[in-house]
Order: C-alpha cells, then sequence, then structure tokens
C-alpha cells in the first residue's frame, strides 16, 4: 500500500480564517508554503508516495487556496528528490484539456516522472460556473441538466488528454471539441512535413501534438477524488483511474469496492477485492488520546463543517438512508463516523488494522488541513511514520525511501 498526503492548502489558523479575508494576506501565503515544504520535505525521506492538491479558486476566506495544483506541484517538487506531486484532482470540466495535457506534461519532464495526475467535476459553483461560462456550465448553472454536462465534458476532457499523452499527434471529434479546426491553412505546410506530422495534401492541420511529450512518455499514475457513486467508481476503473473514496459506512464501501472490481475485472485486469481503489481519511496521532482529540477538535473538523456541509459533503458519512443534510455537522459525526482518525498510536493503530482489514486499498492518502499547528502537524507525521504505517506497509520509513530512491 503507497501512503500520500492529501492537502486543502488552508492559508490561515483558526483564529485567522474566522477575522476574515485571510485569503489576501501574503505573510499568510508565504507561511503555508514553508510549513507544507518542512512537511513534504520530511516525507520525501521516510518512503511516502507523494502529495496532491485540490484545484478552487475565488477562496479569499482563506480555507482552500490552491488555484492552479500544477504549481504547487512543481514548486514542491523542487524541494523534493522522491515524492510524486499532483492534482487531487484538476477540475476537468471547467479546464481546457490541451492546456492542462501540456501542463502536466510539461511538469513530468521538469520533476523527471515524479508526478500523478487526479480529475475531478467540480462542485462549487461560485467558480466553477463562472471559469465554464464559455463551455456552458454559468448556465442553467444548477439541476440534472448541469450535472449531465459537467459529467460529459469530464469524460470527452480525459479522453482528450489520454491522446494527447500517447499519440505523436492526433485528431479528435466529439460533442464538444473538434480538434483540429477544420480548413486551417498553414503557411509553413512544407516545413512541417520535412520536420513534424500533422499536414494533408491540401496544406491544412490534420492533426495536432502536444509538445514536450510526458517524461519517457509515461502515462501519469491516475486518481479520481471523490469517487462517490458507482457509476463513477466503475467508469474510473475501467479505464485505469483509482478511485479515491472518502464514504465511511462499510456496506456501501464494500459494496462500491466490489462494483469497481466487477468492472476493472470485465476489462480484463483480474483485480482482487480493493485493488486499484484509494481511501482517504484524516488521521491525528499524539502522544495521548486526550492531545490527540483536542488538536482534531480544530483541525479538518472547522473546514468541514463549515466549507464542506453547506454543499452536501456529509453524504461522505451518511448511513443507508441518511441524506447529506442529516448527519449533525460537528466534530463527533466525523470522529464517530470514521472520517476523521485521531489517537495514541496504540489507538490509530487499532483503528487502521479495523478499517484495513475491511477495506484494503493500494493507495492511502492522508487527508491534511495545514491551518493546524505546524509543531502538531509535524509530530502526528513523526508518528505516524516511525510507528503506525510501518505495521501496514514496507514503503514508509528511512529505508524505504532509499530504497524508493534507488529504484
Amino acid at each position: 500500500m503507497e501512503v500520500g498526503a492529501f492537502y486543502l492548502p488552508s492559508v490561515g489558523r483558526k483564529h485567522e480564517i474566522v477575522a476574515g479575508m485571510a485569503g489576501k494576506r501574503t505573510d499568510l501565503y508565504q507561511r503555508m508554503l514553508a510549513e507544507i515544504t518542512e512537511q513534504v520535505r520530511y516525507m520525501d525521506g521516510h518512503g511516502y508516495y507523494g502529495a496532491g492538491f485540490t484545484e478552487h479558486h475565488f477562496h479569499v476566506e482563506g480555507e482552500e487556496v490552491s488555484t492552479n495544483p500544477v504549481m504547487l506541484d512543481l514548486y514542491f517538487g523542487l524541494k523534493t528528490e522522491r515524492m510524486k506531486f499532483g492534482q487531487l484532482g484538476n477540475v476537468l470540466p471547467s479546464q481546457n484539456p490541451i492546456n492542462l495535457a501540456e501542463n502536466i506534461a510539461m511538469l513530468s519532464q521538469m520533476l523527471e516522472g515524479r508526478v500523478f495526475a487526479g480529475f475531478a467535476r467540480g462542485y462549487q459553483p461560485r467558480w466553477v460556473n463562472v471559469l465554464g461560462q464559455q463551455v456552458g456550465l454559468g448556465t442553467p448553472g444548477t439541476g440534472s441538466d448541469y450535472e449531465e454536462l459537467k459529467r460529459s465534458l469530464f469524460e470527452e476532457h480525459f479522453d482528450i488528454l489520454q491522446k494527447a499523452w500517447t499519440e505523436d499527434t492526433f485528431n479528435f471529434q466529439g460533442k464538444h471539441w473538434q480538434i483540429p479546426t477544420p480548413n486551417i491553412k498553414w503557411p509553413a505546410a512544407e516545413v512541417t512535413r520535412k520536420y513534424g506530422r500533422g499536414i494533408n495534401d491540401n496544406d491544412e492541420i490534420s492533426e495536432i501534438g502536444i509538445a514536450p511529450p510526458t517524461f519517457e512518455k509515461r502515462i501519469p499514475d491516475l486518481f479520481m477524488p471523490f469517487a462517490t457513486s458507482e457509476r463513477s467508481i466503475k467508469w474510473g476503473m475501467e479505464r485505469g483511474i483509482v478511485p479515491v473514496t472518502i464514504m465511511t459506512h462499510l456496506d456501501v464501501v464494500k459494496e462500491h469496492f466490489i462494483a469497481g472490481m466487477e468492472a476493472a475485472n470485465a476489462a480484463g485486469k483480474n483485480y482482487k477485492f480493493g485493488q486499484g481503489m484509494a481511501m482517504s481519511r484524516e488521521i491525528i496521532v499524539a502522544d495521548t488520546d486526550a492531545e490527540a482529540e483536542a488538536i482534531a477538535r480544530e483541525a479538518g473538523s472547522f473546514i468541514w463543517n463549515n466549507f464542506f456541509v453547506p454543499f452536501g459533503f456529509n453524504a461522505a458519512v451518511a448511513a443507508p438512508g441518511e441524506g447529506p443534510f442529516d448527519p449533525p455537522a460537528c466534530f463527533e459525526t466525523l470522529s464517530d463516523r470514521g472520517l476523521v482518525i485521531h489517537g495514541s498510536v496504540d489507538t490509530v493503530n487499532r483503528k487502521l488494522e479495523a478499517l484495513l482489514k475491511v477495506l484494503p486499498v493500494d493507495y492511502f492518502w492522508m487527508f491534511i488541513y495545514n491551518h493546524m499547528p505546524q509543531d502538531a502537524c509535524m509530530r502526528s507525521l513523526e508518528l505516524l511514520t516511525e510507528k503506525v504505517w510501518p505495521n501496514f506497509t514496507d514503503k514508509i520509513g528511512a529505508g524505504a525511501a532509499r530504497a524508493r530512491s534507488a529504484g
């Protein structure tokens, strides 16, 4: 099992966010960069798989300032040596898929392959509708037609990304895109015939290709956060994308895992239960249960209950028959239902053992809400690295990091 960090790069501590407009403060943004740098450098030396960042815009509140995850990937990737960096994820419907394919390919070259890529459909209309208005996402802006348009754009954009990464030059005809557009006369047709590709007999562009390709033309590891429906999980597993679940009810997640396994195997992959799947939880470890709980109460719970629950994210902790707004928006809900795992080393080991025995996964993404105090975050990482994760994976530890680097 690989273990990575899933960051929601908050700007400001809780009291600074509560004071208002924390996202506009340079001092807080610079502190965020410095603190995450310390965290990923530590993980880089101890065998962690990688770190990923969300894509969100206009977060002047400070809760998740990650306007361009690819730029964050490059920033932290250049400060490390072994870990992979990527997006969890880029919101495909509102992106230009060719530009995104180019950007991730450049990132792959600059980090010499230490990249992964993740894609999501997007859920925040404040920015998805504004940035996606030219592809129809501005209106109607809500409802079933809007959701179906996002799904349609997501799937077509993914197909374009795959062609851009796997073919030297390509064309594409879809519902939303025609690549290239017709009748583009190319003044440098003879030059392209000699040194390139993609010209027809009428000196028109027939295909395009991105340059540079990904490092050694490898497709990055692919992830899909957050996969909350069987339809999405099956679609991803059929295509070699690793769905990332945050659902906590064991019966629901088991059904999702089985559906994903069956879809993967129908596509010829011969997966076992849990193979090709990922899970994300917030984990906070301290020297005592009481200390860990005190930290956890002021960590992810603050962001989750203020900035996720209004969008229906408590569906992740809902039991069968409950709606997304039925579970109380409080720390106890997240703790009792297992979205946040907190405690001493012994307590967290017991909780993870019980969880992973029922739901084995190939990837475990640790939710890290970095508005929590840096010393508490670093202590939690140290305890996880030294006394927890080695019980569940041979990837974590100083020796594992050296082996990964040598490989």
